[in-house]
């Protein structure tokens, strides 16, 4: 059995676009939050899940140093099988 990610989060540093590794990434649908789990190599620094979960997404990032961000409204839908993973990518803001 294969359980698919609904979504597939790369978190950057808005001032020089390099990937911030350790960040916390939640996502929430229709009001239960899901925490997402580092996945794929340790230089990709993607964050992935909740599994096999449509509808529509806010998903939140954040690391101290940092303002936190969100992208919201994010939608996954499935087919037959599982669902569609959608790719999000979140720009943190050094705090000043």
């Amino acid at each position: 059995m294969i359980a698919v990610s609904s979504l597939n989060v790369t978190v950057r540093d808005l001032a020089t676009s390099q990937r911030v590794c350790d960040a916390t990434v939640v996502a929430v649908l229709e009001g239960i939050s899901y925490e997402l789990r580092r996945a794929g190599t340790p230089e990709a620094c993607t964050y992935a899940g909740p599994e096999e979960r449509a509808g529509v997404f806010e998903v939140r990032a954040s690391k101290a140093g940092y303002e936190p961000a969100t992208a919201g409204s994010v939608r996954v839908s499935a087919d037959q099988c599982h669902v569609i993973p959608m790719q999000v990518t979140i720009d943190l803001r050094r705090n000043p």
